[in-house]
């Protein structure tokens, strides 16, 4: 049976400056975005504190229960050759791997010898030995049951850090108690397009007419039902996806009242788009 796996770095950017720096393992880490404009990546212990994604950090460091965040100004450079140590580390050990995102791969776990739980479990381990980054995998027979499983091992702490959807009777239970926006390829628009029709959890989902799905959703809904019932519809791939975008930005560290300062800013960056788009 061909398995789809999914590895996951968890609060990846935090992750990797704490690699440097294990006095952090357990403290309270924020990332923030271009020129310390707002968090983009925060540890558990910083979300327990309040702190949430977008918060801009000249308010949030003054709240008086922020006082022991660690915040780091966003290093790129490091997250990408540490996302490349990631990858070294997967490819050695498994027949292919495809990047999602700069923490997130795609895995083929297909006919690995042993049991694959615990083959996992070792591959979390080989990770954080080697690339010092805390990871979660998931895994079932299609990308999307992937995707999903690795979004479950991330929220149920009881998991272990590891999602096995493979058994269609696990994956029905947990398809009955997880909400519909859960699922890779639902949007929220998708999602209230599908409440209305009173479709709540994904096995609701699931449970549809083929039709019906296709009708509502186009093919791409119905692609994603069919991933969910096991029929794979996605396979991995060598190729990295071609850029369809360019983007050059910053958030502003603090509060601008003046046209001018503006208008440079928004020069000054459209003119760096430019030249990654020449």
């Amino acid at each position: 049976m061909r398995v789809f796996g999914l590895i996951d770095g968890n609060s990846f950017y935090c992750s990797c400056q704490r690699a440097f720096e294990p006095r952090l393992k357990h403290k309270p880490v924020v990332v923030l975005s271009n020129n310390d404009g707002c968090a983009i990546a925060r540890t558990r212990e910083a979300k327990a504190l309040g702190v949430k994604m977008g918060d801009a950090w000249h308010i949030a460091r003054k709240r008086p229960e922020s006082q022991s965040v660690v915040w780091y100004s966003s290093n790129y450079a490091l997250y990408a050759d540490m996302s490349r140590r990631m990858y070294q580390v997967l490819a050695e050990r498994l027949p292919a791997v495809e990047p999602y995102s700069i923490d997130e791969m795609f895995l083929d776990l297909s006919d690995l010898p042993g049991n694959l739980h615990e083959r996992c479990r070792q591959i979390r381990q080989d990770v954080a030995d080697h690339a010092k980054i805390p990871t979660c995998i998931g895994w079932g027979p299609t990308k999307t049951i992937a995707k999903l499983a690795n979004g479950l091992a991330k929220d149920h702490a009881e998991l272990d850090g590891l999602c096995d959807l493979t058994d269609p009777v696990v994956r029905q239970d947990w398809y009955c108690r997880t909400s519909i926006d859960e699922v890779w390829g639902i949007g929220r628009q998708t999602k209230q397009k599908l409440l209305g029709a009173g479709i709540e959890t994904i096995a609701d989902f699931v449970a549809l007419d083929a039709k019906t799905v296709r009708q509502m959703l186009t093919v791409v809904g119905a692609r994603v039902q069919a991933e969910l019932r096991g029929q794979s519809c996605l396979p991995l791939s060598d190729i990295a996806a071609t850029r369809k975008s360019i983007a050059s930005t910053r958030t502003f560290g603090r509060l601008l009242l003046k046209w001018e300062e503006i208008r440079e800013a928004i020069a000054h960056y459209a003119n760096r788009a430019a030249e990654k788009l020449r």
